[in-house]
């Protein structure tokens, strides 16, 4: 391999002929050859400017003196010691596709909040998804002119991509508060749950010695016997200890009123008669079925119409669910919503002014709040 030394601030490169590579050296460094067998702590970094690998003594003895161009023959890049840095991937174009889409997403951090319709936020992010796909897969045209946009980007909506990404910050700080309190109220239901569990434990622990001492005693009756009964005497000492110091809750229990007086409540009915009869079907009408039945006709099948005819035949029209006995229902209910309507007291009504109606109206109140009789109403379902 030919090998040209180049002077740069002082030390010596050497310009290597071979192009550029896309994965991590894993035991010689291709700028200095130094083998990992014998330095076993050597480590190779990359810079984003090229991601050309070399291990850090090269970093540190070329770029020590300030910016440098890089090592490599194919490259004409300029680096600096700062930018260098350890790769995540094996595979460098990996590694470069993840900065790269890393750049692009802080550049274009809209949400779909930001957007009036979900096709403009989708139509967004494909143009974002084109742009990336250009500076990582495209022609070295299509990534000149991504990289003119994305900069074109940077540099124009600077304030908006700042804003964006304050925002981003508070709502990931968010995230976590609520993260947080979940975790402390799941943490503090367990130890709950715990401290439930040792009390429970400790009272059958104590529980048995009871029992033990019992038995011991020679007390009459088994040993599930002797437990019941104190399990009932624990039971008489808790209630008594209850009433002795809570006595407002069970007096309330006992006389079924409320400790608390909120006005304006509805009043609950505990009788039969609102109970739903779940035996029998279930009526969407409530009961006011034959009330909406028609009275001035009655409908009969079928009705002789050559227009219909093919709607009763048809598929296109049965199987979605056209009914023609409902459209005929509701012709028969159009022809006859009238016939309720009297004209002549229609006319009364009108000849006669507003005031004389009120006073009319009012004088009909009057004589039946006076007398016994009652007002004659229209059957709205006659």
């Amino acid at each position: 391999m030919s090998r040209k030394p180049i002077t740069n601030g002082g030390s010596t490169v050497v310009r290597l002929t071979a192009g550029p590579t896309t994965a991590i050296p894993s035991d010689i460094c291709p700028v200095c050859k130094r083998v990992r067998y014998l330095n076993t702590d050597m480590e190779f970094l990359i810079n984003p400017e090229c991601y050309h690998p070399m291990c850090s003594n090269c970093v540190t003895n070329i770029f020590k003196s300030g910016p440098a161009q890089c090592p490599y023959a194919t490259c004409i890049k300029t680096l600096r010691q700062r930018g260098f840095r350890s790769a995540f991937f094996s595979d460098l174009a990996v590694e470069r596709e993840v900065d790269i889409r890393r750049r692009v997403a802080a550049a274009y951090n809209m949400v779909e909040d930001d957007f009036e319709t979900l096709r403009d936020y989708n139509n967004y992010l494909q143009d974002v998804e084109d742009l990336t796909f250009d500076l990582t897969q495209g022609t070295d045209d299509e990534r000149r002119a991504a990289e003119q946009k994305l900069l074109h980007r940077e540099q124009e909506f600077r304030d908006e991509i700042e804003r964006n990404k304050r925002r981003g910050r508070d709502a990931e700080l968010n995230r976590q508060k609520r993260e947080a309190a979940d975790a402390e109220a799941l943490r503090q239901r367990r130890l709950e749950e715990a401290h439930e569990d040792a009390r429970i434990r400790q009272e059958e622990a104590s529980i048995n010695a009871e029992v033990m001492e019992a038995l011991s005693r020679g007390e009459p009756g088994s040993a599930a016997e002797i437990q019941a009964r104190i399990v009932a005497q624990k039971r008489a000492r808790v209630a008594a200890i209850s009433s002795t110091h809570f006595p407002s809750l069970l007096d309330s229990e006992a006389k079924s009123s409320n400790t608390l007086s909120i006005r304006g409540l509805k009043t609950k009915k505990n009788g039969d008669d609102d109970a739903e009869d779940l035996s029998k079907p279930y009526d969407p009408f409530a009961g006011l079925g034959p009330a909406l039945e028609p009275s001035r006709y009655q409908l009969r099948e079928p009705y002789p119409n050559h227009w219909l005819d093919g709607a009763r035949t048809n598929d296109d029209h049965r199987v979605p669910g056209y009914s023609i006995t409902e459209y005929v229902s509701r012709a028969m209910l159009d022809a006859f919503a009238g016939l309720g309507v009297n004209i002549a007291d229609e006319k009364k009504d009108e000849a006669r002014g507003p005031g004389t109606m009120g006073a009319a109206e009012a004088a009909a109140a009057a004589t039946n709040h006076r007398g016994p009789g009652r007002m004659e109403v229209d059957n709205v379902f006659g």
